[in-house]
């Protein structure tokens, strides 16, 4: 099954709202990742950050950027999972890359917003 027909709209969001200071080392990783486990345990690590995020906002929530409040808000874990799904059954390496070049370019399109707001 060909993969490019699928959207991915919530893992670039997560990315985004992660690079929000400057700090694009989780898009980084998963567009250096050539392999599907590496991918996963990429994905797994922003994910795990993105939570941290979540749970404990940083002291100075105010300088933090409203739209990227939104887009914290607007992460449905539900189409989280079936983006990471549709990840899980990619079987083809070009298409693998496809994909995760497609939602490193997303994330660091939606992060661009930001850059240069942060004082």
């Amino acid at each position: 099954m060909h993969m490019s027909s699928e959207r991915y709209i919530q893992i670039p969001k997560v990315l985004a709202v992660l690079a929000y200071n400057g700090d694009y080392h989780h898009i980084d990783r998963l567009g250096y990742s050539h392999s599907k486990p590496l991918v996963l345990y990429y994905l797994k690590e922003a994910l795990r950050d993105f939570h941290a995020l979540k749970r404990s906002p940083p002291k100075d929530l105010e300088s933090m950027p409203e739209e990227i409040k939104h887009m914290i808000s607007q992460v449905d874990a539900h189409y989280l999972d079936v983006e990471i799904e549709q990840i899980e059954k990619i079987s083809g390496t070009r298409e693998l890359r496809e994909a995760v070049s497609l939602i490193c370019a997303k994330a660091l399109a939606l992060s661009s917003k930001f850059v240069g707001e942060q004082t």
